[in-house]
């Protein structure tokens, strides 16, 4: 498959003014702070205000990306929303969102800008922003005049004191999609798994529920085995296609100068990918180099009676190799600069992976790091469950575009809330924002009757 040069020319980012500290969250459950600061990664929670929500949140990021690059509303073919914090079940989240855009830019371009521009909304957990992705990459591959908007604008919800609570989040990640774009060109070769499980969904209540079902344990394995089934399948895919021979054997970790995952929190890709790293080393040859130097002891299944017992020991020999500075090292390189906004946010479910790539670019900026003509690549993934896997080669204005993502300006840009504050928030007693920023849109009202029972309805505040 040849690589058209198609893809990501620039990215937008929206959080929350509004956090919570996680260490005021874990002295409040009574956890200690150390084991969701340095186990999971987890520093400050963004938080929704009373006015915002997911549309709110798309809406903002969007403009972001069409201020900056002065682009005519008229041209854009179509905005496509990640999303599964969608506000209705049958009007897409995203009609919302490009309502307050058509009413932010039509002083400029006139009251129907958006009347011919596509708007849907793609809902497959945490994973639907990348198969907006993936579908737009192939609608603008079809005209070289094709512009498209990809958005992914979520807010993690889980129930008060459960295991979920201390990974929450909020915000959108807006992409710009072309030809010949400025920061990624992305290979339109997506490896994929799927299967139908239970480890996460939200399903239809009596009384209606934001926060959803989940088995924390079982969604870590489900993920797993989707995130090797879909490296697996793009391999196969990638050989086909002749990127590299099946008979020299490239670790995906090596070929990738940086690795983007989802992120439900900031540690779960190092911890995710311990095991495939030793499965790669071992194809590659170097695992028994490996051993010698490492010292490292890998059980054996068949010396155990019982697959519990055999379990913790196999549990235990990689964490030893997490350890490592082998692993260290690799962790270091190609995962470290993704987790670093994770860390600030909490998870933003479909949005987790893109500000992952804004993070990593955004560090390697700061850093001085050449990326330019530099392969990345994605493990997406969404419960229920799927994976993809897929890659990007890093474009030689990625700097210019870079440098204007501000993301961790954003983050420092906001305001603490305390626990009582967070608590009315996230139970609906909150009564009116909490910090509402001049400009910004905001929820106005909500209809209560006949044929606008429910509508919503936004306005900019003054």
């Amino acid at each position: 498959m040849a690589l058209l040069p198609i893809g990501i020319d620039d990215m937008a980012f929206y959080v929350p003014k509004l956090y919570l500290d996680i260490c005021a969250l874990a002295e409040k459950r009574n956890i200690p702070y150390e084991k969701l600061s340095l186990g999971l990664g987890l520093h400050k929670m963004a938080v929704c205000d009373a006015h915002e929500d997911a549309a709110t949140m798309a809406a903002e990021a969007v403009a972001e990306l069409i201020e900056r690059n002065g682009l005519d509303p008229r041209h854009i073919g179509r905005i496509y929303l990640g999303t599964e914090s969608a506000l209705d079940m049958a009007k897409p989240t995203g009609t919302y969102a490009v309502e307050m855009l058509a009413q932010r830019f039509a002083d400029r371009y006139g009251t129907d800008c958006f009347r011919h521009c596509d708007v849907l909304d793609m809902t497959f957990a945490c994973i639907g922003a990348t198969d907006a992705l993936q579908n737009t990459l192939d609608w603008v591959a079809t005209d070289r005049n094709n512009i498209g908007i990809v958005v992914a604008s979520d807010i993690a919800k889980y129930e008060l004191n459960s295991t979920g609570e201390y990974t929450q989040g909020a915000g959108a990640v807006a992409m710009l999609v072309r030809w010949h774009p400025r920061l990624l060109v992305v290979r339109r070769l997506f490896g994929v798994a799927m299967e139908s499980v239970h480890d996460f969904y939200k399903p239809r209540r009596e009384k209606f529920s934001e926060t959803p079902v989940f088995d924390g344990q079982f969604s870590n394995l489900c993920y797993q085995n989707r995130m090797n089934e879909a490296l697996d399948d793009f391999r196969r895919r990638a050989v086909a296609a002749r990127l590299f021979r099946d008979d020299q054997f490239q670790a995906l970790s090596e070929r990738w100068a940086r690795m983007i995952f989802h992120l439900p929190y900031a540690f779960h890709a190092k911890r995710m990918f311990v095991e495939r790293f030793v499965e790669e080393r071992k194809t590659k040859g170097a695992w028994e180099n490996d051993v010698a130097k490492f010292g490292f002891q890998e059980p054996d299944a068949g010396q155990f009676l019982e697959k519990k017992l055999f379990g913790k020991a196999h549990a235990a020999f990689l964490k030893n190799v997490s350890e490592s500075t082998l692993y260290r090292r690799f962790v270091a390189q190609k995962l470290e600069k993704a987790q670093r906004a994770s860390m600030e946010t909490g998870n933003l479910y479909t949005a987790s992976i893109f500000l992952a790539l804004m993070s990593t670019l955004e560090c390697d900026l700061a850093g001085s790091g050449n990326l330019a003509g530099k392969k990345l690549g994605f493990v997406a993934y969404g419960s229920g469950s799927k994976a993809k896997v897929f890659e990007a080669v890093v474009q030689k204005e990625w700097r210019e575009v870079t440098q204007h993502f501000k993301v961790f300006e954003k983050l420092r840009d906001r305001r603490a809330l305390d626990y009582d504050q967070y608590e009315l928030l996230h139970t609906g007693q909150q009564q009116g924002a909490v910090f509402a920023e001049e400009g910004r849109w905001g929820l106005e009202r909500v209809g209560h009757e006949g044929v606008t029972l429910g509508a919503r309805y936004y306005a900019a505040f003054p």
